[in-house]
């Protein structure tokens, strides 16, 4: 048998042990590194609006589910005001609340202990690493204080839930409530999420924070939200195939220079 002929009798789909070995170290690689597709939801292509609980709305690639309080949920009194956007820089938005300063762009205000839960529309994971957020007075001119939290509840997308809270910001030089952003904790901003719920609680000035079915705020757990940096997590199996496929070209090239090599004897 010639060199050509053994070469050729080679079975072609097998790949050798160590490119097998190498797919499945990139593909490692890739997992862990997961790169990430970044957006930021800023609400300025929406108009001004305000949603009653369930209503939805997309930005940026997500959807968001405007949410009743825990206590109207309880209580099958569904459908009330619970969120709104509005226009910072429109002084006639917020003629109803107190709006936060600090803030001339869009924003979404959860209203009356209501909350938002974001999901991608591709159903994918997703990440969030930072957003601006400021507390919503009922009424104008509180004393200032750090009233309560901004909560973050997150589906996790293996199963489970992980959760962080954020002590309001206080007021500005001008009396205003305001925003400010949070860049948060490490392990909050690393979960692959599938869902993620925004909703406030109040303090009760005993070290709890306060805002549930059997604990209402009595409307005045409110928030507004901006800026949020979310980043799509690509599914397992696309890395698994890019490592395949740099696999099968380092094969493809591995057999072109021991073909060329072959014919050169």
């Amino acid at each position: 048998m010639n060199h050509n002929q053994q070469f050729q009798d080679r079975p072609a789909h097998k790949a050798p042990r160590g490119l097998k070995t190498l797919a499945g170290a990139i593909a490692l690689a890739m997992l862990t590194a997961l790169p990430a597709m970044a957006e930021v939801i800023n609400f300025d292509q929406q108009l001004p609006t305000a949603y009653a609980g369930g209503d939805t709305f997309v930005d940026s690639g997500y959807q968001l589910l405007v949410q009743d309080s825990p206590y109207a949920i309880a209580n099958g009194w569904t459908g009330g005001a619970a969120g709104a956007i509005i226009n910072g820089a429109d002084v006639n938005s917020c003629d109803v609340i107190a709006c936060p300063g600090g803030n001339a762009s869009n924003a979404f205000l959860g209203l009356n202990d209501g909350s938002v839960k974001l999901s991608r529309l591709d159903a994918q994971a997703f990440r969030i690493s930072s957003l601006d957020y400021a507390f919503v007075a009922p009424v104008g001119g509180l004393s200032d204080a750090v009233y309560g939290q901004l909560v973050l509840t997150g589906q996790l997308a293996g199963g489970g839930t992980i959760s962080t809270a954020l002590d309001f910001p206080t007021q500005n030089a001008n009396g205003d409530f305001a925003f400010s952003n949070a860049a948060l904790n490490s392990v909050f901003s690393h979960a692959n999420l599938s869902g993620l719920t925004i909703s406030a609680c109040l303090f009760d000035g005993n070290g709890s924070c306060f805002n549930s079915a059997a604990f209402p705020a009595m409307n005045q757990a409110q928030f507004g939200i901006d800026n949020l940096n979310v980043s799509a997590v690509p599914e397992p199996a696309t890395y698994l195939m890019m490592g395949l496929g740099l696999a099968g070209l380092g094969l493809a090239r591995r057999r072109a220079a021991k073909a060329a090599a072959v014919k050169s004897i």
